[in-house]
């Protein structure tokens, strides 16, 4: 399992200034997008499934403030 903030989300946080992220120890922050290629790229890449889950309120146009990918070993 592996978490990261979704990028799109911050727009949400009026005092964010564009482009910095939430907190001084992320490392990076990935829109929907950039996540789900990532995960999908090492999921196939090591024979793994991935599912995608939400964590926190999900706005419409923006997702939720976190993103999770699952990853379950593929036994096909």
């Amino acid at each position: 399992m592996i978490t990261t903030p979704n990028r799109e989300y911050n727009v949400k946080w009026e005092t964010l200034p564009a482009g910095k992220f939430r907190h001084r120890d992320h490392r990076f922050e990935w829109t929907r997008t950039e996540f789900q290629k990532w995960a999908n790229r090492v999921a196939l890449r090591f024979g793994y499934k991935v599912r995608f889950l939400s964590v926190g309120p999900e706005d419409v146009v923006v997702g939720a403030p976190t993103q999770m990918g699952v990853f379950e070993k593929d036994r096909r």
